[in-house]
């Protein structure tokens, strides 16, 4: 029979891991824009519900024996998931499932068939170990987007570095346990458990400060755009109505133009009706990311079709100013994602384009097909980027509104769209720019599944 102290510690340790689900699920239910904690949820009852197990007589049946390391290694498992899905990654399927179901399997084999108790938990806590692995590699990778929790991470890391160990010194155990006698066998099971438990608790912990943390920068970043709102409103979005009106009004009060001139206004307000409609689009855009309401299916894109759709809109913007846009599409380019937000891609960065090229240059678009996905690029012979700006060129809160080419507004808003959409569908964008020469931004989507 097992010491009276450990059914202690694991009663202690399923009530923790228990109690910590029941929380995680309350965040999941006030806080659903925030991805992850049903799966921390999940993964703390599974854990819980495990430790319960290893009280089921007798302590060396199925019951108490095998099923408490299936629920636990589940339970981690899913905590992998938890990660992945927080940091708005898709979940690797064959290791969340693969592994647990791999676990299942040889402790049925070893229990049922071949009855050899040391290859069964060897392999358990191994599996446990790659777990762990795989939690700590994510905790590290930190992308821009998740920078704000760069040290909540590193210190879960911290937390899985030391449950890997203790899976360590159980696999040692495990090899060497002719070594020991019972008494000592079971003093190291209860340290291990005491310590695991502890761990489960600081984890749990850390992810809570993880959402904390999320959503206080998703406030505040929604604080910055409702200002960012109406700053673009009373300034980007009031001028160019102000201008059509005034030629409306000089066009209705004076009766003497010619009709040459006629023509002049009417290319203006043409001009300058497209570039407020694009406004609007891409306010009403953000407006809807920000809350957060941009939740799509993927679906099958054939990207060159797209381009070609949305660059008819540009036409008489690219032929007022003389330059030249140029499309070079290849082979038929298909991309898995969400064809409106791509669209607001291709449209932003033709527009900065057209925005910073001089009468005369060109712009030339080109997709292209390669072994990870498609390649878009739209290239062009602008008046180029800082370096200093180039840093913070996607960044709302840091943008500022520059004038093109032909006094053309700017309102910061197009590039850091361009950003979270691509993000999104699971792409990656980049900005070379040289002043003076020109700029290249090149977008990577990845192929369809």
């Amino acid at each position: 029979m097992e010491p009276f102290s450990l059914k202690i510690i694991v009663v202690i340790a399923a009530g923790i891991s228990l109690i910590m689900g029941f929380y995680m699920l309350l965040i999941h239910w006030n806080t659903d824009r925030v991805k992850g904690p049903m799966f921390w949820a999940a993964g703390n009852l599974l854990i819980g519900i495990g430790f319960l197990f290893r009280l089921v007589p007798p302590a060396n049946g199925f019951w108490a024996a095998v099923v408490p390391m299936l629920l636990i290694t589940a339970g981690l498992y899913i905590y992998l998931a938890g990660i992945r899905i927080f940091k708005d990654k898709p979940v690797i399927r064959w290791i969340v499932i693969g592994f647990p179901a791999l676990d299942i399997v040889q402790s049925l084999v070893f229990f049922y068939v071949f009855r050899l108790q040391l290859p069964r938990v060897g392999v358990h806590l191994f599996i446990l170990a790659l777990c762990n692995v795989f939690s700590i590699y994510e905790m590290l990778k930190v992308d821009e987007q998740s920078r704000h929790l760069k040290r909540i991470f590193q210190l879960n890391a911290i937390f899985f570095g030391t449950f890997l160990v203790v899976l360590v010194a159980g696999i040692f155990l495990v090899v060497h346990r002719s070594s020991f006698n019972d008494i000592q066998v079971g003093n190291l099971w209860i340290i291990a458990f005491g310590i695991s438990g502890g761990i489960m608790t600081a984890l749990t912990f850390g992810f809570l400060s993880a959402v904390n943390m999320q959503l206080y920068t998703e406030l505040e970043g929604q604080l910055k755009s409702k200002t960012k709102f109406f700053s673009i409103i009373a300034h980007d979005l009031r001028g160019p109505v102000g201008t059509i009106m005034n030629f409306l009004n000089l066009m209705n009060t004076e009766k003497d133009l010619e009709e040459e001139e006629k023509l002049i206004f009417m290319e203006k307000m043409e001009a300058l009706s497209q570039s407020t409609y694009h406004l609007l689009q891409n306010l009403l855009e953000w407006a809807h990311t920000s809350q957060n309401l941009t939740s799509f299916e993927k679906e099958l894109i054939e990207l060159n079709q797209l381009v070609t759709s949305n660059i008819e809109f540009f036409q008489s913007l690219t032929r007022m100013k003389s330059i030249g846009l140029e499309f070079h599409n290849g082979e038929a380019a298909y991309i898995g994602g969400n064809a409106k937000m791509v669209e607001t891609v291709i449209r932003n960065l033709v527009s900065n384009a057209i925005k910073y090229t001089p009468r005369g240059g060109t712009i030339s678009i080109t997709t292209q097909n390669n072994l990870h996905g498609v390649r878009l690029v739209v290239e062009d012979t602008g008046v180029g980027i800082k370096p200093d700006r180039l840093k913070q060129i996607f960044e709302l809160e840091n943008s500022r509104s520059e004038k093109g080419t032909d006094g053309e507004s700017g309102s910061g808003l197009g590039l850091a769209l361009c950003k979270e959409f691509v993000r999104k569908n699971n792409g990656t964008i980049q900005v070379e720019s040289t002043v003076g020469v020109g700029t290249r931004v090149v977008v990577d989507f990845p192929s369809p599944v």
